[in-house]
């Protein structure tokens, strides 16, 4: 990663693109300047995630005073999918900004879905005390039965999403799933980008928590960030 790179890049913190008549974001509820967290330019994505997401800039803008915006769509957060129609403005960053980092590409690796997300995988898992102690996994859809001995935390073992910052793959959730509905059409949200506490940014979400930006795959401009903590 280098610095601030041109306006329009894909990059933590630093200079965001504005349209020439817009002001910096700004919480409603302390009137305090929201920080730049991440602007993502869908057009310098990998090949792989080319259109998945819509076009043109999802921006976070992300009230460090309040700290408050845990629950998505928040007042005190501002995530977005924005057009970048034009040069865009210089602008003076606020105080308390983080040190800009371009982000000039990307590494892929597997993912694999978490086990709070198994469920809703078709994952059933059923533990008994024994002896000896056995776990019995059946998922109908894709033909699995397995009968595991001695394995109390087979859900863990079989697969986790990972942790810090990435994008796409599989949520690395704290507590629970937490995907938000999309309020046009109830269809659950992806997700689009995972922030890990203290990784790309030096914030940390509550107790070293992980924040989560998701998108729903219909109505594209519909975004949103939530985190959760311990």
């Amino acid at each position: 990663m280098d610095q601030d790179g041109s306006i329009d890049a894909s990059k933590f913190a630093g200079t965001p693109w504005l349209a020439p008549d817009e002001a910096w974001p700004t919480c409603p509820q302390c009137q305090n300047a929201m920080l730049l967290f991440l602007q993502l330019n869908l057009a310098q994505l990998p090949p792989a995630l080319a259109d998945t997401f819509g076009h043109g800039l999802i921006q976070l803008f992300y009230c460090v005073e309040c700290d408050e915006g845990w629950e998505a769509f928040a007042k005190t957060s501002l995530v977005r999918l924005i057009q970048s129609t034009s040069a865009g403005i210089p602008v003076t960053l606020p105080p308390g900004s983080y040190p800009p980092k371009t982000i000039t590409g990307w590494r892929a690796f597997k993912d694999y879905p978490g086990r709070q997300d198994h469920p809703q995988l078709g994952m059933n898992y059923e533990y008994e005390q024994g002896p000896p102690p056995r776990t019995k996994v059946t998922c109908p859809e894709f033909g699995i039965a397995i009968d595991v001995l001695d394995d109390a935390d087979l859900e863990g073992n079989l697969s986790s999403a990972a942790p810090g910052d990435k994008l796409g793959g599989w949520p690395y959730w704290i507590q629970g799933p937490e995907y938000p509905t999309c309020p046009e059409c109830q269809q659950q949200m992806r997700l689009v980008f995972q922030f890990d506490s203290e990784d790309h940014l030096p914030f940390t979400f509550g107790d070293a928590g992980t924040g989560h930006i998701t998108q729903c795959p219909e109505h594209k401009a519909v975004v949103a960030f939530g985190w959760a903590c311990t």
